[in-house]
């Protein structure tokens, strides 16, 4: 069981986790959608177009998906091609993925400060209407790539303890279980469905009987 001191830690880390990967990209959908509507209603409507508008949904539409991108890698959600992974043994998806993570890895952290200073520098530039700072327009790709090595070290050495053979037995199949394809967690429903089904028709058929 966790400690006292590791449920605050946790909740501390998962505040400003959240703050990040979930609620500043719910609200840039938020005021995405409402500046798209008012910009059709103004164009339309009014007859008189709202410039600013198409900056603004351009800026939220960024900082969604390259933040949300980081609760898609939380959740395991990214597409990925599984054909050979899924004919693996545990300890092969294990040496695959660590293989993939530590791709992930070497590449953003190549490109962390190159990108980083890319981005200070566009400070110099600004966007036509609102006279905002493209550094500030791409400021979420950042995070964006410190959240994503972050991750890719938490599964390298998950990975790197199952495919040694030093994880436990849980370990390996809370890393099953994180892997799934969807082709099998497809195949799980349908036979969850198929057994709800045979238990239903199971009583019938005794009471026919």
């Amino acid at each position: 069981m966790p400690s006292l001191s590791e449920h605050k830690i946790n909740k501390w880390i998962a505040l400003p986790r959240d703050l990040i990967e979930l609620y500043i990209p719910a609200l840039s959908f938020v005021l995405m959608f409402v500046t798209f509507i008012w910009q059709i209603f103004c164009r339309y409507v009014l007859r008189a177009p709202a410039p600013w508008a198409y900056e603004v949904t351009v800026a939220c539409y960024l900082w969604m998906v390259i933040l949300g991108a980081c609760y898609a890698q939380r959740e395991r959600s990214h597409v990925t091609f599984t054909l050979v992974y899924d004919k693996l043994q545990p300890r092969g998806k294990a040496l695959v993925s660590f293989l993939g993570n530590l791709l992930i890895f070497i590449a953003f952290a190549y490109a962390f400060v190159p990108s980083a200073q890319f981005i200070l520098f566009m400070k110099m530039q600004k966007t036509s209407v609102l006279k905002i700072g493209l550094d500030i327009i791409y400021l979420p790709y950042i995070p964006f790539m410190v959240i994503i090595m972050l991750y890719a070290l938490q599964d390298l050495y998950r990975d790197f303890r199952v495919f040694s053979g030093l994880a436990s037995s849980e370990e390996v199949q809370a890393m099953l279980m994180q892997n799934r394809s969807e082709v099998e967690e497809a195949i799980e429903e349908a036979q969850k469905e198929e057994a709800k089904e045979a238990s239903g028709q199971e009583p019938r058929k005794e009471g026919e009987e």
